[in-house]
């Protein structure tokens, strides 16, 4: 008798916290969505050569090669805007300058999307 009673107490334990588990993954999971940013390739930047550019640009580049080794040069049209990858000299990091059609550098927020991905969930039997 006692190992009957013993057997239903381990099977009515072993129910609980199966359960008790499976609850807490779904209450974990589905409150969870994961946000990812990606930056945008097509920022309508262009590859131009510095001979393309203008007098006042060209200075402004010019004057970056004393700390810095020009990488790429690109240009948007549509927002006059020249950015210059750039990769310091002395700890060769790199950096992205941007200039308008004065040669003055400015400030540039690159577009960002962000994208919601939703994970999905298997329930546990």
């Amino acid at each position: 008798m006692k190992k009957v009673i013993l057997s239903i107490a381990l099977a009515a334990s072993g129910i609980f916290t199966s359960t008790s588990v499976q609850a807490a993954n779904t209450v974990n999971t589905t409150n969870e969505k994961p946000i990812i940013e990606v930056t945008l390739d097509d920022d309508g930047f262009v590859d131009v050569k510095f001979e393309e550019l203008n007098e006042k640009v060209q200075a402004a580049i010019n004057a970056l090669k004393e700390t810095y080794d020009i990488d790429v040069i690109k240009y948007n049209a549509e927002k006059q805007i020249t950015k210059v990858k750039v990769t310091n000299k002395e700890d060769q990091s790199q950096k992205k300058i941007y200039f308008d059609n004065e040669g003055v550098e400015t400030p540039w927020e690159e577009p960002v999307k962000d994208i919601e991905q939703e994970t999905k969930t298997e329930e546990v039997l």
